[in-house]
């Protein structure tokens, strides 16, 4: 066992990974959101955004139940689902949190984020704001020296939001789309990999210490330097296998699902 530097990507990823068609199984991974639950609450705390999914037709929708993409988290989403009125940078940060919430797949509870803080100016968004302010950072590996407030952990100081959170809205603010090579970029100094923030899973964690990697096995707890290093060896495998990082998350998600449920099956039939 080790940090991940010794450590391969299994050939069932690679081969899961392959299968995919990247805009299907990631830009179209879809979560239903109770949009009345949301948007009453961001109405209730004077927080200015709503959030704006599509229904089951397919036509933009603020009210009941509505679906958003992964695709629809990022800056360059489509219009008819960005935010109204407010803060762009809000309304990133609130669509990550209820596409969290709301996804089958994902370790997820459905919680409001109240990013507020108090404030004598009465700029009680302030500290959230300059917070995402920083994570728009580029390189996004410097983030911590661009944010005027930080944990001690060396995450921006995010009100009311944890990791899991605010590394979704990392990916959607530095999301880079994957060439049909896999997760490699042409720049202009060449070809290399392309290290970019990922979603902090706590079940691609644990696949992750099961597989070897020792490290924090706690997602709530990781620090920066350690969410840099899940990040980096995510690359690593994707570029070991030529496939999408994206897509090697969600396989270990997949795997600690598959895991769990095989676990379970044998509880219940070991009872009968």
């Amino acid at each position: 066992m080790d940090d991940g530097g010794d450590l391969t990507v299994p050939a069932q990823c690679v081969a899961w990974c392959r299968e995919q068609d990247y805009g299907v199984s990631v830009c179209d991974d879809m979560a239903g959101v109770d949009l009345d639950w949301w948007n009453t609450r961001l109405t209730r705390h004077a927080i200015p955004t709503r959030i704006v999914g599509r229904d089951a037709d397919g036509a933009p929708t603020d009210h009941g139940v509505g679906y958003l993409r992964r695709a629809d988290l990022t800056h360059d989403c489509d219009a008819d689902t960005s935010a109204g009125p407010g803060s762009a940078d809000l309304a990133m940060l609130y669509r990550a949190a209820a596409w969290l919430s709301g996804h089958p797949d994902r370790d997820r509870r459905r919680c409001f984020p109240d990013v507020r803080t108090p404030a004598s100016s009465g700029g009680e968004l302030d500290a959230v704001t300059a917070a995402l302010a920083a994570c728009r950072h580029t390189p996004w590996q410097g983030i911590p020296d661009a944010a005027s407030g930080r944990r001690w952990s060396g995450w921006a100081h995010t009100p009311g939001v944890g990791p899991a959170v605010v590394s979704l809205y990392l990916w959607a603010t530095h999301h880079v789309t994957p060439t049909v090579t896999g997760p490699l970029l042409r720049t202009s100094t060449g070809v290399g990999p392309v290290v970019g923030p990922q979603l902090l899973d706590q079940q691609a964690v644990t696949s992750l210490v099961h597989l070897g990697w020792v490290g924090e096995p706690v997602a709530a707890r990781f620090t920066w330097g350690q969410y840099l290093r899940y990040c980096e060896l995510l690359c690593e495998w994707a570029t070991q296998g030529d496939v999408a990082v994206e897509l090697v998350e969600m396989w270990l998600v997949r795997r600690w699902r598959e895991r769990t449920a095989t676990r379970r099956s044998l509880h219940t039939q070991w009872h009968r």
